[in-house]
């Protein structure tokens, strides 16, 4: 940040509405506020992992560097370059307060975020790296279930018409032929997941096969196609708005966030960035919802996963089907 010695120094030629000028030419150019520079891009992206590739990656497409904008814009009519950089000192970033430098990320999440979130999510994660079975004692996890619940009164279960899509890593099967490799997976062998805890199987599915294999890392597998049998009652965090206007905001200040949408890189049992979004599960299976969708944290583009909570859904309960296996990334 500026010193007051510097800012007092920049005053000595007074700027004549240059933040007031900037900022016009910004909304004019993006009609978006600047989401973060380059000081506080990091901490952007650590705290909304989802926006990095969400509505076709607009955020990353969203990037200018000021050189770039100052000759685009109406700036360089009224300031000299010159002028520009040096009263481009006494305007801080709107996120981290430092000085802008060189980029900046002109953006705006397409929701209104929750009061004070990112202070929510520190208080969180500590909770879930010391006392994870205490979460709900946070106010905001209790708002959270309270919404969930209140979603789940006014929805109904419904059959999935298209084909949903299940991976496994070639080397990890005994048989690759069997269908039964491709059901939920028996509870002695399961860790800790995004939506499930250790020794409860759930079943994760993607919306089609090149989202499955960015899933599994991009290893050579086998994709069944899976067609769900039974009507089922989804908890969707890929269209929040459109079907859920009253909590819309909260869902989606959820799975733009790190509590549902960081990538947990841990090859222990131990998987705190999980905790929040096992939270949600539980209060999913609580409320009545049989499966969860959810946007991939793997996949740049609109693809999404469903975890289904509930084993009736399972091959060996009839609730879903498969109709073909096909070899991928060989």
């Amino acid at each position: 940040m500026l010193t007051d010695k510097e800012k007092k120094k920049l005053k000595e030629q007074p700027p004549h509405g240059f933040e007031e000028d900037f900022y016009r030419d910004l909304e004019g150019w993006f009609t978006s506020d600047i989401a973060c520079c380059d000081v506080c891009y990091d901490d952007f992206i650590k705290n909304w992992p989802h926006a990095y590739s969400a509505n076709e990656a607009a955020f990353q497409r969203s990037s200018i560097d000021l050189a770039s904008f100052y000759s685009g814009s109406r700036l360089q009519d009224v300031y000299t370059k010159e002028e520009f950089y040096k009263y481009l000192q006494l305007i801080p970033c709107p996120s981290c307060g430092e000085r802008l430098k060189h980029n900046i990320w002109p953006y705006t999440l397409p929701f209104d975020i929750v009061e004070n979130f990112e202070d929510k999510i520190k208080e969180i994660g500590g909770i879930a790296q010391n006392t994870p079975y205490l979460l709900l004692e946070h106010p905001f996890a209790k708002e959270v279930y309270n919404a969930i619940s209140d979603i789940s009164k006014k929805s109904k279960a419904k059959k999935i018409d298209t084909h949903l899509y299940r991976a496994r890593v070639q080397e990890t099967l005994k048989k690759p032929d069997d269908d039964n490799e491709f059901d939920f997976p028996p509870n002695k062998v399961v860790s800790e997941g995004r939506y499930n805890h250790a020794g409860m199987p759930v079943l994760y599915l993607g919306s089609d096969p090149e989202t499955c294999f960015y899933e599994v890392r991009e290893a050579p597998c086998i994709i069944a196609k899976i067609k769900i049998t039974d009507k089922i009652k989804i908890l969707d965090f890929t269209n929040t708005y459109d079907l859920n206007k009253d909590h819309s905001d909260i869902l989606g200040t959820l799975i733009y966030s790190a509590l549902m949408s960081a990538k947990q890189d841990d090859t222990g049992w131990h998987r705190p960035k999980y905790v929040f979004s096992r939270f949600i599960s539980d209060c999913a299976k609580s409320a009545g919802f049989d499966a969860i969708q959810y946007p991939s944290t793997r996949a740049i583009n609109e693809s999404y996963n469903i975890v289904i909570l509930d084993q009736k859904f399972s091959l060996i309960n009839k609730g879903s089907t498969i109709i073909e296996l096909t070899s991928y990334g060989e």
